[in-house]
């Protein structure tokens, strides 16, 4: 079959059309891809930033594997004893492999399991034909989700999980530090959510441009006071109710606490990759609270946001601006590179001569 393989611990990807089709062990399933996304993550260690070393050395990403891990499809076999899931259901995977044994898992928290394996890292990936997933790790998605929509449920999940942590509430004004793909999907949540203002700030124009189109107040803080904007949009209150930072720029910490009111929220689901300085003296005086937010809560975030999506509350597709068929996952990577929201791999996509 094809895949999009990493090169193991090192720097690179390469496309291949020789890889054996995976066969589902016990406990497993076998899924038909029909279209996955790439993830920041992934770009991290295609191009081996420091971010992308030191998430591959934490989740063992040590041998040439398929990556990738955001997808959806349809389950072509299942491995033995498994139970509630039948050939042709349509599914998507949760990628925080967790044990299902430990304090965590026994106590809702299974998305920082203690013996957490990452899928695309440790365990094999889905830029392919077929990709293997653990059988207590799928979804079965609802009959109003597309193939293209359901392979963005595993980051937009991330950003519904975020807003839950955060508290949001019907009438705030919410600051999204990030306007990547993650950001412009907080952006519509947040909206579903009944946010009145999302003000949202990054340092790219493109992206600003993709977060405005949203409904957002987007600020480049390379040319805008962020200060000036929240202000205006925040003068009775003495700041954002919310802050959901996604950007991963370590700067930030700096000065993100002044733009919060008293008693506000901060979540923080990007990871900066190196220590980041905190004035504590803020957090502390404001009474703010400050949450880190890994993965998704299992499965709370899902529903949730299926929910939004089902009640057509929030569409995701929107932040989509490209899309790759398998043959082309190269350049698709490339394209990361020159300006995309998110960009969509899909194997059943013809290729154009």
């Amino acid at each position: 079959m094809r895949a999009i393989m990493n090169l193991g611990f090192a720097k690179g990807i390469e496309y291949r059309d020789n890889v054996p089709k995976p066969v589902p062990q016990p406990g497993e399933v076998l899924i038909k891809v029909k279209s996955s996304a790439i993830c920041g993550t992934d770009v991290a260690m295609w191009k081996w930033t420091p971010g992308g070393e030191k998430w591959s050395r934490k989740y063992a990403l040590d041998k040439e594997q398929i990556f990738g891990h955001e997808f959806s499809g349809v389950i072509a076999e299942l491995g033995e004893g498994v139970t509630g899931l039948k050939v042709g259901d349509r599914v998507s995977v949760e990628t925080h492999l967790f044990c299902g044994t430990c304090y965590q898992c026994q106590h809702g928290d299974a998305h920082n399991c203690q013996n957490l394996v990452c899928y695309g890292s440790a365990y094999g990936g889905c830029f392919s034909d077929y990709a293997l997933s653990p059988a207590k790790q799928v979804f079965v998605l609802p009959d109003e989700i597309s193939f293209e929509e359901a392979s963005l449920l595993e980051p937009a999940c991330c950003a519904m999980f975020g807003i839950d942590e955060a508290h949001v509430q019907p009438g705030d004004v919410v600051m999204v530090y990030g306007c990547g793909a993650i950001g412009q999907m907080a952006i519509e949540i947040l909206y579903a959510c009944g946010a009145k203002t999302v003000i949202a700030v990054d340092i790219d124009d493109y992206k600003c441009q993709l977060a405005e189109a949203l409904g957002a107040v987007a600020v480049n803080s390379m040319k805008q006071d962020i200060g000036e904007v929240v202000k205006k949009y925040c003068s009775e209150r003495g700041g954002v109710d919310a802050i959901i930072e996604i950007s991963g720029a370590g700067s930030i910490y700096e000065t993100m606490f002044d733009y919060l009111r008293a008693e506000g929220h901060v979540v923080l689901l990007a990871h900066p990759g190196a220590p980041v300085p905190i004035d504590m003296m803020k957090v502390h005086h404001k009474g703010a609270t400050v949450k880190g937010a890994f993965g998704r809560r299992i499965w709370d975030s899902w529903h949730h946001l299926t929910k939004l999506m089902a009640e057509k509350k929030v569409d995701l597709l929107k932040v989509v601006t490209h899309r790759f068929p398998l043959e082309k996952g190269l350049d698709a990577f490339e394209q990361t590179q020159i300006g995309a929201g998110k960009i969509l791999i899909l194997p059943e996509m013809q290729v154009e001569d």
